[in-house]
């Protein structure tokens, strides 16, 4: 993969031009935009250039560098600047056109998100394993050393917390024997930091950041470090599609990943929106952001702890989890049969066939209807147990 010294790479050079005539959109010939009222009269506050102009390839300089500095403190290892993706799917799917193929190996929690397998797998053929988080009701230690230790020759690590479906986030001493196996493999690894719900953690002791920034510390003649974030969950801003791909990379290294990202963006879908950029930017300069991020995740935690206690109190048995946006339930029978009767009854779940369980995403219902909730699931269990042969 490269970056093609084509169109939007002339037209980069072209920038400051007293005449560009390059690039294949409509200006005003000064660099300013055309607009049409009937778009911009419902655009306040931004710059329009901003948001009706092409945006760089790799996305808005002002936006990469507010976000790579949002989420970069004093001691940390160099990285790179954080490449502008439409979405955590995008830059999870560009993660696979630069790294993955039928001769790679790729470790994907258990469970785990199930676009991982069409990203990873259908799209790109690479060899699936699949490394177990839990054993026995217990976060399992020995799982990454043990998926590990059947690489064939180099692999892809995808890392997930809070995980989605399980809602989990491990304690530093409980992710430490992980980080220890992939430091010690001689294989060749591209870690993976698909942090998509970074910030929602209810308990105390959890991992305080991603494991991204100790993995950049690591070889890099055989560890790549990366991070898949965005505004998403972040921001609470799930139709923006603003996601970031960064690289545990600096110099040299960093610039040729970038140039590769912009390729394999550039043969896709070209360059991200610009008005959900524009936003974003926006809104990292807004001096009350985290006090408002701080009431949306006072509003979430309260959904947690309620559904939380209702499982408790309705003894009903749930997958460990203290993060994120969802409660995996096992079912003792099919999940999927479960949840066909709980939709006839008007409530709606995720029915996850191949772990025996169910998934409720507390984030998208009210604290208030999450007992009537646990309840009707309990009542549903009950029932499937009394018709099972």
């Amino acid at each position: 993969m490269f970056f093609p010294k084509g169109i939007p790479a002339q037209a980069a050079e072209a920038r400051a031009a007293q005449v560009n005539a390059t690039i294949g959109q409509l200006t005003d010939g000064a660099g300013g935009a055309m607009p049409l009222g009937a778009l911009s009269q419902y655009l306040t506050g931004l710059d329009l250039r901003d948001v009706f102009l092409y945006t760089p390839q790799g996305g808005q300089k002002p936006l990469r560098a507010a976000w790579g500095k949002r989420m970069t403190k004093a001691g940390d290892p160099p990285i790179s600047s954080p490449f502008v993706t439409v979405g955590l799917t995008h830059g999870l799917s560009l993660v696979g056109d630069l790294f993955a193929d039928e001769d790679t190996d790729v470790l994907l929690p258990d469970p785990g998100w199930g676009n991982y397998d069409l990203i990873f797998g259908a799209r790109h053929g690479a060899r699936i394993i699949r490394y177990p988080v839990f054993k026995d009701g217990r976060f399992c230690a020995t799982s990454m050393a043990e998926a590990l230790a059947q690489v064939r020759t180099k692999a892809v690590v995808v890392l997930n917390f809070p995980g989605n479906p399980t809602g989990y986030t491990p304690t530093e001493a409980e992710l430490r024997p992980w980080l220890d196996a992939i430091a010690a493999t001689d294989k060749p690894l591209v870690v993976v930091s698909d942090d998509a719900y970074a910030g929602f953690v209810y308990e105390s002791g959890r991992l305080p950041r991603s494991p991204f920034f100790e993995i950049a510390t690591m070889d890099p003649e055989r560890v790549l470090a990366v991070k898949v974030d965005g505004a998403t969950k972040e921001l609470v801003f799930f139709g923006a599609r603003v996601g970031f791909v960064t690289f545990g990379a600096q110099g040299e290294a960093a610039d040729i990943l970038e140039e590769k990202l912009k390729g394999a963006a550039r043969s896709s879908v070209s360059t991200a929106p610009a008005v959900s950029q524009a936003m974003v930017s926006a809104a990292l300069k807004d001096p009350t952001l985290e006090t408002q991020r701080q009431e949306i995740f006072s509003q979430v935690t309260e959904r947690y702890q309620t559904l939380k206690k209702a499982l408790l109190d309705a003894d009903l048995p749930s997958v460990p989890f203290n993060s994120g946006f969802f409660a995996m339930v096992p079912t003792p029978g099919d999940p999927e049969a479960l949840r066909q009767r709980l939709l006839g009854d008007g409530v709606g779940v995720i029915s996850l066939k191949r772990h025996n369980a169910i998934r409720i995403a507390y984030s998208s219902t009210q604290a208030g209807a999450l007992p009537g909730l646990v309840e009707s699931v309990a009542i549903a269990i009950q029932a499937t147990k009394q018709t099972a042969p």
